[in-house]
């Protein structure tokens, strides 16, 4: 055991390599930061992740090249790494499997597996991309969430709902609050339209209907990716 790791201890990768090494692991950062960024929905995209995710790669490919074959190296690794909190969440989950992904593009330049890694991007980044292609696992595709805020004391009840029967094939009340104003109320409604290019016309007349103010309209899966 004594002669396993006095053999072991001291690997110093060629300085050749080691620039190799991290050159690629940065060419795939960036590789893995457009899939990213090219497959990405919803509201919670933060360009500090994707920076993040490309200074991963090479980081984790110089830890792999510090540890070597030693493992001690690597044991003393994971007790300075044990001592370090990290308090940020991750806001998607779908974030942790990039994390993953530039983890494993680390590893495998950290130790020279270049096919691994090339061909690990490659096939992953198809397959994500093919995934935001088809929409894989939505199932619900035209549903909307519509808020506005309406004056209780004015009668545009008739007004709003001649619209919904102008516009929409489905409309139901989800969420009814006070907006802590005198009079007013702020509605919340489930809804699909008859026709979706009709979606800015609607909006624009509801609009303008006096007392009724503030109309926002909000693609479901926006809300359930937020």
């Amino acid at each position: 055991m004594r002669s396993f790791l006095s053999s072991t201890e001291f690997f110093h990768p060629l300085w050749q390599e080691i620039i190799i090494n991290l050159l690629l692991a940065f060419a795939l950062g960036l590789v893995c930061s457009w899939i990213y960024r090219w497959t990405h929905r919803g509201f919670s995209y933060s360009i500090s992740f994707v920076h993040t995710i490309i200074l991963l790669v090479p980081i984790t490919t110089f830890v792999m090249m510090v540890i070597g074959n030693s493992i001690a190296r690597a044991f003393s690794l994971v007790g300075a790494l044990s001592i370090i909190r990290f308090r940020t969440p991750l806001k998607d989950t779908r974030d942790t499997a990039f994390v993953f992904l530039a983890l494993g593009i680390g590893f495998a330049t950290g130790t020279n597996a270049y096919a691994i890694a090339t061909l690990g991007v490659l096939f992953i980044g198809i397959f994500a991309v093919l995934m935001h292609k088809i929409r894989l696992g939505e199932s619900i595709k035209d549903d909307f969430l519509l808020r506005f805020r309406v004056n209780s004391s004015s009668n545009v009840e008739g007004i709003y709902k001649e619209i919904f029967g102008k516009y929409l094939k489905k409309n139901t009340l989800v969420n009814m609050t006070s907006a802590h104003l005198e009079n007013f109320l702020e509605l919340a409604y489930s809804i699909s339209f008859k026709n979706s290019r009709e979606q800015q016309s609607f909006v624009k007349e509801l609009g303008d209907i006096q007392g009724l103010e503030q109309v926002m309209l909000v693609s479901v899966d926006e809300v359930e990716e937020y």
